[in-house]
C-alpha cells in the first residue's frame, strides 16, 4: 500500500525553538492513522506543519505523490490536503449552510454538490442550517468543523483532537462519523487524547514524545504494548 501523505526528517517549530525532531510518519491511503503522546509531545504542530501552516525547516513532506515541503496552505487544501483544527474556528456569525458553502467554494460546483449529502450524513446540522454557527453547542460545532472540511472534498483529513471537551454520547457519535469517512475511503490522520479509542479505530499509530517518534505499529500493536498502556491506557 502507498503512502498518500508522508515525512522525512521533519524539523519544525516556533521562533527559536524547534518542535519537532526528525520526525518520519506515514499515512497509506484509505487508512487511519493515529498518533497519541502526552499534552505537549508536537502533535498539533506536526498537524499545523503537514497542513502549510507552519513553515518546514528541514526535512520532506510529500502528498498525492508530490513534494509540498514548501507549498502554502491554501494550495495544499486545494490538492485535497484538509485540516479540522483544535477548537473548530468557523465563521460564528455566519449559519451552519452558509459556513459549509464558504467551505465548498473551494470545489466550486462539485463542492456545491456534496452539501444535500453531508446534510444527510450530519442531521443534526440540517435542522440547525439557518442557525449562527457561534450558537451551536460543542459538539454541534465539532460536527460542523468536520463537514466543512468535508465539503472540500478532501483526500486526505488532518483532525486535532476532535473529541476534546465532548460528553460521551457525543464522542462515540464523532468516532462514528471518522470510521465512516475511513470506509469510504478518506485517508485520515488522527491526533486524539482518547488513546484508547483511537488505537482502537486506527489501522496504524504512531507514539510522540518531546517532538520525536518513539514508537510505531498497528493500532492493536500498540494498544497492547506494555509502555502505551502503562503513560495512556491506564494500564
Amino acid at each position: 500500500m502507498s503512502a498518500v501523505l508522508a515525512t522525512s526528517g521533519l524539523h519544525a517549530g516556533y521562533g527559536n525553538i524547534e518542535v519537532l525532531h526528525d520526525v518520519a510518519v506515514a499515512l497509506d491511503a484509505g487508512t487511519l492513522c493515529a498518533i497519541v503522546g502526552a499534552n505537549g509531545a508536537g502533535k498539533t504542530t506536526l498537524l499545523m506543519t503537514l497542513a502549510g501552516i507552519h513553515r518546514t525547516r528541514s526535512g520532506t513532506v510529500t502528498f498525492d505523490g508530490r513534494d509540498v515541503t514548501h507549498a502554502p496552505s491554501h494550495a495544499r487544501v486545494r490538492a485535497g490536503l484538509v485540516l479540522v483544527p483544535e477548537g473548530r474556528r468557523m465563521l460564528p456569525a455566519m449559519s451552519v449552510e452558509e459556513n459549509l458553502l464558504v467551505a465548498a467554494a473551494v470545489r466550486g460546483a462539485e463542492g456545491n454538490a456534496l452539501i444535500p449529502d453531508l446534510f444527510s450524513r450530519f442531521p443534526i446540522l440540517r435542522t440547525r442550517r439557518n442557525v449562527a454557527a457561534g450558537s451551536l453547542s460543542g459538539g454541534e460545532q465539532q460536527m460542523l468543523a468536520i463537514a466543512r472540511a468535508l465539503a472540500i472534498g478532501p483526500k486526505a483529513l488532518l483532525l486535532d483532537e476532535p473529541s476534546m471537551g465532548l460528553a460521551p454520547k457525543l464522542v462515540d457519535e464523532i468516532f462514528t462519523i471518522v470510521a465512516d469517512e475511513r470506509a469510504r475511503g478518506t485517508s485520515i490522520l488522527l491526533v486524539e487524547q482518547n488513546a484508547r479509542r483511537a488505537l482502537a479505530l486506527a489501522d496504524r499509530a504512531y507514539v510522540m514524545e518531546r517532538g520525536r517518534i518513539v514508537l510505531s505499529g498497528t493500532g492493536a500493536e500498540l494498544a497492547t504494548h506494555h509502555e502505551v498502556v502503562a503513560a495512556y491506557l491506564g494500564g
